[in-house]
């Protein structure tokens, strides 16, 4: 039996991590980092550099905030809104026929960033294909360019 191995430059997030003391969000905040940026403000929409999925967004407090309970009123109105404009925006945008949408709170709970910030993941019909079923690799239909460009033709609808 062979041995499967992914290849991916995923480990160059991996090392940043561990060298940079800066929050990778609060970096986005301050200009770095912004190529995927698709809304800014007190809340900002990201498109996520290592989705699970075609158009996985990330959503987050301008504000570096760790738990959900530190949250102030306003900022939790504002990113419930902008979750609910993020729906409507890949709906018209990519037409997905549902959503995965979460939070994970704490590194136990798979938080390897601790700025509080939202999942929304469309999902399609057919996202899982023969090598997801098979050799258990995600494959992405399009690159992260071409699906950036495509979002940010629908970005106003996050306003």
């Amino acid at each position: 039996m062979y041995t499967k191995h992914l290849w991916t430059d995923r480990i160059k997030w991996l090392l940043r991590k561990k060298k940079d003391k800066e929050c990778v969000f609060c970096r986005i905040v301050k200009g770095f980092d912004s190529e995927l940026v698709l809304k800014k403000g007190e809340i900002f929409v990201v498109l996520n550099k290592f989705p699970y999925n075609t158009g996985h967004l990330l959503v987050f407090p301008k504000r570096h905030v760790e738990n959900f309970e530190d949250l102030d009123e306003k900022e939790l109105i504002d990113i419930s809104i902008t979750v609910k404009k993020c729906i409507v925006f890949l709906r018209k945008a990519l037409k997905p026929e549902g959503f995965n949408i979460g939070v994970n709170l704490g590194e136990v709970a798979s938080a390897s960033i601790p700025h509080l910030h939202y999942h929304i993941v469309p999902r399609f019909k057919n996202d899982a294909g023969f090598m997801e079923v098979i050799s258990s690799t995600k494959v992405m239909p399009e690159s992260l360019k071409n699906t950036y460009k495509r979002l940010k033709k629908f970005s106003h609808l996050l306003e």
